[in-house]
């Protein structure tokens, strides 16, 4: 629409509607084209996650940019000749409806008059579009204020640098709502206040013999978010008498051996383990669960309890139905004991032992600090393992969870790697993309240190507001260079596109899109204001980031990348594919 009332100042293209739009079509289709073009490409660089949730949302926001870019090089130039046909001209009515008497002479016809009588020189255009033609044109042709800005934006630039390689990843549990939050200050209080009590349920880590990894041929998480493989098991997996033992002895041993005191919960000083051998050999030896005394003090280790094979299929349906020895609710073995205990009706397919751990809990989300600490010990431990049972039950062990937070560990390390891998993938792009459609080394070159100025300056404020690096943040700075290239692309088209020296093509092209994209920053600036008032941490970052990045790029790309192309005064050669 800029481009449209700006055509009125150019009398060559006043001809008639048809000569003025297809003026408006070369002027903002082609700059248009790159910065969709650029915006597709650093979204869809989000697609080098294996996380299905992050590449959803990049294919989703470069879906957007497309159909916007169609729609208005479609539906939106057909409304703006429509505008020029029926309502443009009318008389009185400053509203969208045509009212009072309409003048029969076209308003381009009017505007072309209107030159033509001015003696054919150029009209004086709004007061906002002259102010860039004229004021910040002039301020940055200016030596001294190059100068300045120069040393301003090297002294930001150099603090942001300093203050983004201070970024860590969190170290706490991710807050879902903000802190001032009443419901938030509850979840605080309860994870940082209260100590955690014997009775609290820890989260429960399993050692299993007899599982294979699970096979993902044809898993594409993106098209079928509920496919996550097929599991697989050992066939060598031999649950023999000497298993056996090597199983109750591992199972002991997380019991009582203190130096698993602090990774293993204990209760009244033994640990929290949940083994279904001690319960299958007093079964087998006593024919039933129900003198669970005799079960826990182990009476029944002095005699022959282990279990041949062959009557598992007649012992584990009665089995499973008994009645635990190890819960107050009247828990069967069955309920108790369905992670543990791979039995398909058949056959003993996998063994586990799990024990709870003394600082993961299965409710929040910890930070990749915590878990991995925790993780890391719970891997020492599985090697323990299988230098003690493995041997004997003919496989190795897996070590696991089962409420995915050491899939969740995982993926905060996937984060980091794709916000740095995104944003430098991101520059490239748009460097190429500049390099392509302008023909031009330099302006490519500088288009691109601008949008990387802004990348630097972006992470550098989350690091003084206090942000650690967390899923959100992680994603926001993969996105940076995908929000930051509209601006200095619009500028470095219409610099490459105007005629003249260096002085007259930076007045020209601020003449002519200073306004374009000042109204594209004040607008998403205030769009993104409503959401520094949402409670939904993500919305509150997310509009935060949104309103750095739109200021940032509008500042570096009219005065950072502005100055640098009035201050090398590098020609522009036309008719060269590629001018230095």
């Amino acid at each position: 629409m800029d481009a449209y009332k700006q055509s009125q100042y150019h009398l060559d293209v006043l001809t008639d509607l048809e000569t003025r739009m297809s003026w408006v079509y070369r002027r903002t289709g082609t700059a248009m084209a790159i910065t969709s073009a650029t915006t597709c490409a650093a979204f869809l660089c989000t697609l080098i996650t294996p996380l299905s949730s992050i590449q959803s949302f990049g294919i989703f926001a470069a879906c957007v940019i497309l159909i916007d870019y169609v729609l208005v090089m479609s539906l939106f130039c057909t409304a703006v000749v429509i505008y020029h046909d029926r309502f443009e001209s009318r008389a009185k009515c400053g509203c969208c409806c045509p009212c009072g008497v309409q003048n029969p002479t076209s308003v381009t016809e009017k505007a072309k008059a209107a030159i033509e009588a001015n003696g054919g020189n150029e009209m004086k255009r709004d007061r906002v579009s002259e102010f860039f033609r004229t004021k910040v044109s002039s301020f940055v042709q200016k030596p001294f204020n190059r100068l300045l800005l120069a040393v301003v934006f090297l002294s930001w630039v150099s603090v942001s640098i300093w203050q983004a390689t201070k970024i860590e990843p969190t170290k706490e549990n991710e807050q879902f709502l903000d802190e001032n939050h009443p419901l938030q200050k509850s979840v605080t209080i309860l994870d940082k206040e209260f100590p955690t009590a014997n009775d609290d349920l820890g989260m429960k880590v399993y050692y299993a013999w007899g599982l294979g990894l699970v096979d993902r041929t044809g898993v594409n998480r993106l098209l079928e978010p509920d496919n996550f493989g097929v599991p697989t098991f050992d066939s060598n997996f031999d649950f023999n008498a000497q298993c056996q033992v090597e199983l109750l002895n591992f199972s002991d041993r997380l019991k009582t051996d203190p130096k698993y005191k602090g990774l293993i919960k204990r209760k009244n000083g033994v640990g929290q383990v949940y083994s279904f051998l001690e319960e299958l050999a007093a079964f087998n030896v006593y024919g039933n669960l129900n003198n669970c005394t005799e079960v826990k003090k182990g009476d029944w280790r002095s005699a022959d309890w282990q279990i041949d094979t062959a009557d598992l299929p007649e012992m584990m349906p009665k089995f499973l139905e008994e009645k635990t020895c190890f819960a107050d609710d009247g828990e069967t073995v069955g309920g108790r004991y369905s992670k543990e205990l791979g039995w398909d009706g058949k056959t003993l397919k996998y063994a586990a032992i799990s024990a709870e751990s003394d600082k993961l809990d299965p409710f929040g989300r910890d930070s990749e600090f915590l878990t991995r600490k925790e993780y890391d010990q719970f891997i020492l431990l599985a090697a323990e393992a299988d230098e003690l049972v493995s041997v004997h039950c003919s496989g190795s062990v897996i070590m696991t969870d089962l409420d995915e937070k050491f899939v969740f560990m995982n993926n905060q390390s996937i984060y980091v790697q794709t916000a740095i891998q995104s944003s430098i993938l991101g520059v490239c792009i748009a460097f190429i993309v500049l390099l392509v459609s302008t023909r031009v080394f330099h302006i490519a070159l500088f288009a691109s240190l601008s949008i990387t100025c802004v990348l630097i300056s972006v992470v550098g404020t989350m690091v003084m507001l206090g942000w650690y690096l967390g899923s959100i943040e992680s994603i926001l700075i993969g996105i940076i260079a995908g929000f930051s290239v509209d601006y200095v692309v619009h500028l470095a088209h219409a610099y490459e596109i105007a005629s003249g020296d260096t002085y007259e093509r930076i007045t020209e092209a601020f003449g002519d899109l200073g306004i374009s994209v000042f109204n594209g920053m004040i607008t998403s600036v205030v769009a993104s204001i409503p959401l520094f008032f949402c409670q939904l941490q993500f919305f509150a970052k997310f509009g935060t980031f949104l309103c750095l990045t739109i200021a940032f790029s509008w500042i570096f790309a009219n005065f950072g990348f502005m100055s640098l192309l009035a201050q090398l005064k590098i020609p522009v050669k036309s008719g060269k594919v590629c001018s230095l």
